[in-house]
């Protein structure tokens, strides 16, 4: 076989319950010219006898490694990849017949764009569809979206593996969360990055999945992902440069966050509270930071988010006085959102509807 047109890498580790699944997806695609580079974690289960049953496939290359966890993973799949064109999918996912034809074509007409998603649909671990991600498409829409969120999907992407090498690949910072986000921010600084406005991965959501088992991590990593891509843009150094370990909340003390940043931020500060079943103080303290910070949010959001979340939760903690107080606040920043929390939460507590 000569040299393929792309390389499809999975990195897996103790995914023999879909492993055979995703493999045959991208077995059966219409664009047959390929390499399947399948890098082997260190799993314990069945993952090393499934590959074994499909290694007589010529398009097939095995690589087996100690456990070295998923950036790390990923990063050898870039340095062994053989082809410049490079698409991932998750070995727990599938793969649309036409995903790899489609986007090869669609990288070669566009020589500027370095990275390519696609519309995903979420599939139950049986495989029944459940929703369909559209993601933002069109270069110029998706560099503006990407400034503030993900709007690729990690398994559904193929991107030049150049330009992934150049800045450095993912990092060891976002070993829990949000690498993809981190990589591609860097590589938006140099070339356009798009997705293509049709279904082409099955994203499987299950209760081992990295999107539900690190779903904090994720958050706080995502948060930390797009304000060191701000601090470059501005010419500054990148706070996450040199960092090993995967990012935290304390970390984000090195960031000396501007006022817009503390409050995007506020959300999620308040979610980690309760995860940690914070004391009343803290919330109050919060609330009393978002209300300072409010020139920098939105009104709905604010009151539906945070000041009646908060408010609900202070006085669940005995602190009743101090959480009508807000519920107060929340009807002067913005009455009808506030008079449909309210009902919400009367309901739940009723328990209308059961």
């Amino acid at each position: 076989m000569g040299q393929p047109q792309v390389s499809v890498v999975i990195a897996v580790w103790n995914g023999e319950r879909y492993l055979r699944q995703t493999l045959d997806s991208i077995l059966a695609q219409d664009l047959a010219d390929f390499e399947l580079l399948v890098i082997n974690d260190g799993s314990t289960d069945g993952t090393a006898d499934i590959l074994a049953e499909y290694s007589r496939d010529p398009r097939l290359r095995i690589h087996s490694q100690e456990n070295q966890g998923l950036v790390n993973t990923r990063n050898t799949g870039l340095r062994m990849a053989q082809c410049e064109l490079l698409a991932f999918i998750d070995a727990d996912d599938l793969a649309a017949p036409t995903r790899l034809s489609r986007q090869v074509a669609y990288l070669q007409a566009h020589p500027q764009v370095a990275v390519l998603g696609s519309f995903i649909q979420y599939i139950d671990p049986e495989g029944r569809p459940l929703r369909t991600l559209r993601y933002p498409t069109g270069a110029t829409v998706v560099a503006e979206a990407l400034a503030l969120r993900c709007v690729l999907a990690q398994p559904a992407i193929m991107l030049r593996r150049s330009a992934a090498l150049t800045v450095g690949g993912y990092r060891p910072a976002f070993k829990l969360g949000a690498e993809d986000y981190d990589l591609w921010l860097r590589i938006a600084e140099h070339h356009e990055i798009d997705n293509l406005p049709e279904v082409l991965t099955y994203y499987r959501i299950h209760g081992t999945s990295i999107t539900h088992t690190h779903r904090t991590e994720q958050t706080i990593a995502a948060f930390a992902a797009m304000c060191s891509a701000r601090r470059r843009r501005r010419g500054q150094p990148d706070p996450i440069d040199g960092l090993n370990t995967p990012v935290t909340e304390g970390d984000l003390t090195r960031f000396q966050l501007e006022p817009d940043e503390r409050a995007l931020f506020l959300q999620t500060r308040l979610e980690l509270l309760r995860q940690r079943l914070a004391p009343a103080a803290e919330f109050a303290d919060l609330l009393t930071q978002s209300w300072e910070l409010r020139p920098y949010l939105r009104r709905g959001r604010h009151v539906r988010h945070i000041l009646m979340p908060g408010a609900f939760i202070l006085i669940k903690q005995g602190r009743t006085l101090a959480g009508l107080g807000w519920i107060a606040f929340a009807f002067l920043r913005e009455p009808l959102s506030a008079a449909w929390m309210l009902l919400r939460q009367s309901v739940k507590i009723l328990g209308v509807g059961r």
